[in-house]
């Protein structure tokens, strides 16, 4: 019985690290744009999670999968879901608030003997409804059916490890944003077509978009824009511009878009130039 048990634990792992190898390649299979803003800002949507598992769910995790390639159970997975909202039943449906950051997820549950239900490339976009079903009994594998607001269905397959294979894992909630307006002048003879901000230390981070499109001389546009809070603190910031013709300009005079309301671009000779307020 001792060999039995001892197999079967090891097939689980080897299932598992399957599973995490597959969600690796998905998220380092591809290089995103050198200017991509990769910084993770946090929408939050209401969804139904029920619980059709032989099994009460203490525990819920939702994270964006790491693109980085960290495995699953490396994570730092944020807040736990069910915790939060308070006295919520455990078992049936209840309303979980799931903070968003891109379109895949990663989901994991806890039941009440401290047995996990991991599921990984999970898609979460516009749903209404997620619904965890398991049978021990039956064996196989757990389900994760994502019901989608258009009538859609996804069913995920994961892996379920047995009390004592589950690691712990820390608590790390991810970084709040900070919603910004200004507006933009565009007072040159060129037409703009993008916009954006890099932090004048750490350029490298990534920028931040403000504009995509065709702004036109003599034109202004509203921008709305999201920074961390904790980006408070940081006052410098870069303006990058790109303009119809071609041309790409990186301003070295910093400005801090936490007092600006708002941005003028001008000529000086055959030169563009700006002014924050």
């Amino acid at each position: 019985m001792e060999k039995v048990k001892n197999g079967a634990t090891m097939k689980k792992k080897l299932v598992l690290v399957f599973l995490l190898s597959l969600i690796v390649i998905a998220a380092t299979g591809c290089n995103g744009n050198e200017g991509e803003d990769t910084r993770q800002y946090i929408d939050t949507i209401g969804v139904v999670f029920t619980n059709n598992a032989d099994d009460v769910i203490n525990e819920l995790y939702v994270f964006p999968i790491a693109i980085d390639g960290t495995a699953i159970l490396e994570q730092d997975m944020g807040p736990d879901l069910i915790k939060n909202t308070g006295n919520t039943r455990r078992i049936g449906s209840f309303g979980v608030t799931i903070e968003l950051l891109h379109t895949s997820y990663n989901v994991m549950a806890r039941g009440r003997q401290q047995d996990i239900y991991v599921f990984g490339g999970v898609p979460l976009s516009n749903i209404c409804e997620v619904v965890l079903a398991y049978d021990r009994g039956t064996g196989g594998e757990p389900t994760l059916t994502v019901i989608h607001r258009n009538g859609s269905v996804d069913v995920v397959e994961g892996v379920y490890l047995a009390p004592g294979d589950a690691p712990n894992h820390t608590h790390v909630p991810l970084l709040r944003s900070v919603s910004l307006q200004f507006n933009i002048s565009n007072n040159t003879n060129k037409e703009i077509t993008f916009i954006s901000i890099r932090e004048a230390d750490h350029p490298s981070k990534g920028e931040v978009e403000l504009y995509i499109g065709n702004l036109t001389a003599n034109r202004s546009a509203s921008v709305n824009y999201r920074l961390f809070e904790e980006d408070q603190e940081i006052t410098e910031w870069l303006l990058y511009i790109e303009t119809a013709d071609g041309e790409s300009i990186q301003f070295d005079e910093a400005f801090n878009p936490w007092e600006t309301t708002q941005l003028v671009l001008s000529m000086d000779a055959d030169k563009i130039v700006y002014n924050a307020s």
